[in-house]
């Protein structure tokens, strides 16, 4: 596994300096920890919330001010810094110059790796700064700045969120069109078709188009369908990327550091109770990831490095398995998606647990959100996504609250549908460019 620092020239020309751009494991490490502060999957404790005042804490409680004037948005900037990466290599590509390394077979591969991570990293952000997906506003609901050319030197307002997906959409059909690309790419941080499958049926779940989303996802689950049992494995929370080269779920290996939470508070994150609640102590992804010293001390997320927090945001075969359920369970095929359910499970609860069920046409489409959660907290905003869409759904909305550890005071309240489910452009942000219109609180 190539996860060493690119050394690329300043003024990459060659198809090999644009594979070696695509080496880097920088690609890999991503920032958006707040997403999941955001989401209703964590607590923080008495002291965390007392605390002296930060972005983090101010995000945790959807605060109307999340970042001071002086605030750095880092998942943010390092985000558009690696989309402005994908550019080059998409500008520059086809004037490479002729020499040994450029075939047709590695110009078009590295082409479909850029375009994949490019995909990633825009899905990534109009999740994050833009209303959930509706086909009756998304033309007009503002989205991010949609950056396409590493020469648009244009100070660019906020393209729709339609047209973010239009983008994301467009560029994974191109990937995963060319001939030459594997089903895996050659280790975790290279992109393959499977993980341009997986981004779209993502892509059109978020949309609501549940036929593309499992015909895409068929794709997937048709090359890649390998899990990691973790009654078998050894398998823990990562403190690196290469810790996850040896999962057979992973498609796209990406990772998170919390950057100064841990410094901060030297501490980490607890299990929300309903987190608890709906994942269950018994659950092996709850004491894989987290830990105490007793049952009667709070239970923490793991600490990776001694001074910062880890989290898998990788796209995996577990997410597809539930995108490919959640279309069944939608269409009401409900034994197919219990026997999805009921695969993933068996890797995920110790084998003295009695999981048997029966799923209905009523229950199934719970029984299937409920698992995306199990499997997919503090995942890079997926489970902040996942409300912000099925808040749309009367049945299925929730407003969030934030309590006291106590349990017995409300600290805060998000209602289903609020605008402070969107992270707002930090002042740094909109100094840079005032074409683009801040979300309101």
């Amino acid at each position: 596994m190539n996860v060493s620092p690119s050394s690329t020239s300043v003024n990459p020309i060659t198809v090999k300096d644009f594979q070696e751009m695509l080496n880097s494991d920088s690609l890999s490490k991503c920032h958006f920890f707040m997403l999941d502060v955001m989401s209703d999957d964590l607590l923080l404790s008495d002291g965390q919330v007392g605390a002296s005042t930060n972005y983090y804490l101010r995000g945790y409680l959807w605060q109307s001010l999340i970042w001071n004037p002086s605030d750095v948005d880092e998942m943010y900037n390092s985000t558009y810094s690696r989309i402005l990466q994908m550019n080059i290599i998409l500008d520059r590509i086809n004037a490479a110059p002729a020499d040994n390394y450029n075939t047709p077979e590695n110009k078009s591969n590295v082409i479909s790796q850029a375009l994949i991570n490019r995909a990633w990293y825009y899905l990534q952000l109009v999740n994050a700064y833009g209303a959930a997906y509706d086909a009756t506003t998304s033309t007009t609901d503002p989205g991010v700045p949609l950056v396409v050319t590493a020469n648009n030197y244009t100070l660019l307002p906020r393209a729709s969120v339609a047209r973010v997906y239009a983008q994301v959409i467009a560029d994974l059909k191109t990937a995963v069109k060319n001939p030459y690309l594997t089903s895996k790419g050659s280790d975790i941080i290279h992109p393959g078709k499977a993980s341009g499958y997986a981004l779209l049926a993502r892509a059109y779940l978020y949309q609501g188009d549940y036929t593309s989303a499992s015909n895409y996802a068929d794709s997937v689950l048709a090359t890649q369908s390998s899990l990691q049992d973790y009654n078998a494995s050894s398998y823990a929370s990562p403190s690196q990327l290469p810790d996850l080269v040896t999962n057979p779920e992973i498609l796209l290996g990406r990772i998170t550091t919390d950057l100064a939470f841990y410094s901060f508070y030297t501490a980490t994150i607890m299990p929300s109770s309903d987190l608890t609640a709906t994942l269950t102590r018994s659950d092996l992804r709850y004491s894989k990831k987290f830990m105490s010293p007793s049952r009667y001390v709070p239970a923490s997320y793991l600490v990776a490095t001694g001074n910062s927090m880890v989290f898998d945001n990788s796209v995996g075969v577990p997410e597809v398995m539930l995108i490919k359920a959640e279309c069944l369970a939608r269409s009401g095929a409900v034994d197919a998606a219990g026997a999805l359910l009921t695969t993933l499970r068996a890797n995920r609860l110790p084998s003295y647990v009695d999981d048997s069920r029966t799923y209905t046409a009523d229950n199934i489409l719970g029984y299937v959100l409920d698992e995306r959660r199990r499997e997919l907290f503090y995942h890079g905003g997926l489970r902040l996504f996942d409300l912000k869409r099925l808040n749309k759904d009367t049945a299925l909305n929730k407003d969030i609250t934030r309590l006291n550890y106590a349990g017995s005071t409300v600290i805060a309240t998000l209602p289903a549908g609020s605008g402070r489910y969107l992270v707002p452009f930090s002042p740094t942000v909109l100094a840079a460019n005032p074409n683009i219109v801040q979300n309101p609180r």
